[in-house]
């Protein structure tokens, strides 16, 4: 024997073994583990082929008059390949996993770090997390509210769209509820506490985030259950492979060379190859559209979904305020109503001022902002009020037909009334609302077409969840819903069994998208929304939603066609590679067509996953 100095087979063979012991280490230790648990997952199956190939092919290098002439051939790119395909998918579903730790920490930020209780008529500044059931403390504008309790003096509108989605601000008065980390944007309130700090809605939604987070997905792991019997098979089979040459009286490198033979056809390299080759495809397919995977194991949930449940505000519909009919008596008074209404930080006034601009010579000076009612000012010595109904009625303005029927029909339809009053005398009426997104009616009925039962949640009134449900095709819908009523809306239908998807655009929608199988975050979704769904549409046409699904199903349905095809290949390639024709053909597969075999399904693996990129996701 002697060693063959073959110096481009000495670089493969160094850096061979660099790869080997140190990139693919996390695979031998795992498989002892696995041993230990009397487990034979895809580590195992991977330690198994590269050191198949790795110590046949070093073999080789060092003892090559051992080998038959036509067998001395080493494969130490084959080895180093297996371990650096299997260790690019794992990179890439460890890249889509976000950091929980980070996650938490916008979510806590909203919850307020002060307040100001009231004790014995004095104000003190004390830790919100402190505030107990029936203390009584003082919220100023800009303020958030530090616990959920109930108006015992004043009067304000708050924003609370990230506890309820609610698209507009609420007027609340003395009696009135309000929800912690609720924002006081208008008047000074007394607010007693009706429960500890310590359970309000705000700190349940987070509870609920973290216990949604601690869960382990159930999924199929494929490429392991199966590899859990191919494993053991692929080794006795070798053993007896060897067994049966050698006793029928064949030589021992020839006994040996078989046996190894079938450990390196075995290699998993498209086994390998098969889930994150198609997990590429889907992220780079899904950018291309628009869509954000953070997670593929989506992927794997997709397969048969029974729900795809949407909030409405942001989602199906717009998520900001329009104008969306009006009556003006006179168009001279249409640029002084909606002056009027400049430097008014209100959604309704945002609404109003996307008519047209306001000239700059046109000023309307002492503004008084009602709260919950209105805004009045004057314009050379005429009284100017933009008012809601009751705003009217409390002033004794009465309205003549023709705004007397827009206002019914407008309210009926679920829309927010204005009217536009100059000295006492309503000149004009807006009807405002939060705008249906155009795809959203073609949308709902491709997934119906598909199957899959859609719902609406939101946290609006009846009156406009009937509107918005009526008008995109949707016949089951709940409102007047909190972030938790959706969450165990979510919870109950898991509980049942079916898959749920959930589409939403913000915090109050976290913990519902965090609770269901697939959640989807809009390009409006606020930064936890975003965090907490498993796919991101990066612009605001939800058509991303069917795009998305579509997507999911082809890639697990091409994830299944690579696995069975390298399954397949190694069916029938393990039992040549043993020698099954050479007593009737004289032929041998040897490691090194065993390789090109190897070779050959790893690119019908990557053509495969390859065709997603193409076709049609609508």
């Amino acid at each position: 024997m002697f060693i063959h100095f073959k110096y481009h087979e000495y670089i493969q063979f160094i850096l061979a073994t660099i790869i080997q012991f140190y990139a693919g280490q996390e695979f031998y230790k795992s498989s002892l583990k696995s041993l230990k648990n009397r487990i034979a997952d895809m580590n195992l199956l991977v330690t198994i082929g590269t050191f198949a190939a790795y110590f046949y092919s070093l073999a080789v290098l060092i003892f090559g008059d051992f080998f038959p002439s036509d067998m001395r051939n080493v494969y130490f790119e084959g080895s180093s390949a297996v371990i650096t395909f299997v260790l690019l998918g794992r990179y890439l579903e460890l890249k889509t996993r976000q950091n929980a730790t980070e996650f938490m920490k916008k979510l806590l930020s909203l919850k307020p770090d002060k307040a100001i209780k009231i004790v014995d008529g004095k104000e003190e500044i004390v830790d919100a997390i402190s505030i107990k059931k029936s203390d009584i403390v003082l919220v100023r504008p800009g303020d958030k509210i530090p616990v959920d309790g109930v108006i015992i003096e004043g009067q304000t509108e708050v924003d609370q769209s990230f506890l309820t989605g609610e698209s507009k601000l609420i007027y609340k008065k003395v009696g009135d509820e309000v929800l912690s980390g609720s924002v006081n944007k208008v008047g000074v309130i007394k607010v007693k506490a009706v429960k500890d700090a310590k359970d309000s809605v705000l700190n349940q939604v987070i509870k609920l985030l973290l216990e949604a987070q601690s869960k382990k997905p159930q999924i199929g792991r494929l490429a392991d259950k199966i590899t859990a019997y191919f494993v053991p098979a692929v080794l006795i089979f070798s053993i007896f492979i060897f067994d049966l040459w050698y006793f029928l009286g064949y030589p021992l490198n020839f006994s040996i060379t078989t046996a190894i033979a079938v450990l390196v056809i075995a290699c998993p390299c498209a086994l390998g190859l098969a889930t994150p080759i198609t997990i590429v495809n889907v992220v780079g397919r899904g950018a291309k559209e628009g869509m954000l995977f953070k997670n593929p194991e989506v992927i794997e949930k997709s397969e048969k979904i029974d729900y795809v449940v949407f909030d409405k505000t942001g989602t199906l519909t717009q998520g900001n305020m329009n104008v969306e009919d009006y009556i003006i008596k006179d168009k001279n008074y249409l640029p002084i109503l909606l002056a009027l209404e400049k430097g008014i930080n209100h959604p309704i006034a945002f609404a109003l001022l996307n008519l047209e601009s306001v000239p700059k010579d046109i000023t309307v000076e002492n503004k008084t902002v009602v709260v919950g009612k209105g805004v009045v000012g004057y314009y050379h010595n005429k009284k100017i009020m933009m008012c809601n109904f009751q705003f009217l009625k409390e002033n004794g303005i009465s309205l003549d037909k023709e705004f007397l029927e827009f206002y019914e029909k407008n309210k009926n339809l679920g829309n927010t009334v204005i009217f536009g009053v100059v000295d006492d005398k309503v000149v004009a009426v807006f009807s405002i609302s939060d705008t249906v997104k155009p795809e959203s009616k073609e949308v709902v009925k491709k997934l119906k077409g598909k199957g899959i039962k859609v719902v609406m949640l939101t946290g609006d009134n009846q009156k406009v969840a009937e509107k918005v449900s009526k008008e995109v095709g949707i016949e089951e819908y709940y409102y007047d819903l909190s972030p938790i009523d959706k969450f165990n809306f979510i919870k109950s239908l898991r509980e049942k069994g079916f898959t749920v998807v959930f589409v939403g655009d913000g915090v109050n929608d976290a913990p519902a998208m965090m609770e269901s199988d697939i959640g989807i975050a809009v390009e409006t979704a606020s930064d936890l929304a975003k965090e907490s769904g498993s796919i991101i549409l990066l612009n605001s046409d939800i058509k991303g939603v069917l795009k998305a699904i579509n997507l999911c199903q082809k890639g697990l349905k091409t994830i299944k066609q690579n696995l069975f095809w390298a399954y397949i290949y190694n069916v029938i390639g393990i039992p040549i590679a043993g020698g099954l024709l050479y007593p009737f053909f004289g032929i041998l597969l040897n490691p090194m067509y065993a390789g090109i075999a190897m070779s050959v399904s790893s690119v019908t693996v990557v053509l495969n996953a390859l065709k997603l990129r193409y076709l049609s996701l609508e």
